[in-house]
């Protein structure tokens, strides 16, 4: 483990595998929106697993981030920069997002190579606040759904 900026808790995990460097493994864990961090992907990508050079080893690079989800995420001065270089080019490979929509508590769950699920607790007479009923799969999306499609899937099932 190394430890990038003590005061914001990210870190860069590297495991190195016996058969070779081909098969590391490298995370990048809490990385901040702050244009440091921008610079300390190029750099891993430049010296681990550059995505963008075909004459590179496609070796495993992770950003594990919560709170990223689009640009926004990243305000108005780096958003551009962070669109072109993380969010066009990684993939979303695990996402829980946990929210209340029409007093029900939702999950959205995306687990690689599935579609985004919408999960909720529909079918227990009450308002879908009972932790102990378990949620059901009500929808799912190709992409991460907008709260209007959400909503509007969230309506179609509790009407029923």
């Amino acid at each position: 483990e190394q430890i990038l900026l003590d005061f914001d808790g990210s870190s860069l995990q590297t495991s190195e595998h016996p058969a070779g460097a081909l098969y590391d493994i490298q995370a990048l864990l809490q990385p901040n929106t702050d244009g440091y961090y921008i610079k300390t992907i190029q750099a891993i990508e430049e010296q681990f697993c550059n995505t963008k050079k075909a004459d590179k080893p496609n070796r495993l690079f992770l950003l594990v981030n919560p709170a990223w989800r689009d640009k926004s995420s990243f305000g108005i001065f780096g958003a551009q920069q962070a669109q072109e270089l993380i969010l066009d080019r990684y993939e979303t490979t695990y996402a829980l997002d946990q929210f209340i929509v029409r007093g029900r508590q939702i999950s959205l769950l995306k687990c690689w190579s599935s579609d985004w699920g919408l999960y909720a607790v529909v079918n227990n007479g009450g308002d879908g606040k009972d932790k102990s009923m378990p949620a059901e799969l009500i929808a799912s999306y190709a992409t991460r759904p907008e709260y209007k499609d959400i909503d509007a899937a969230l309506k179609g099932v509790v009407s029923k």
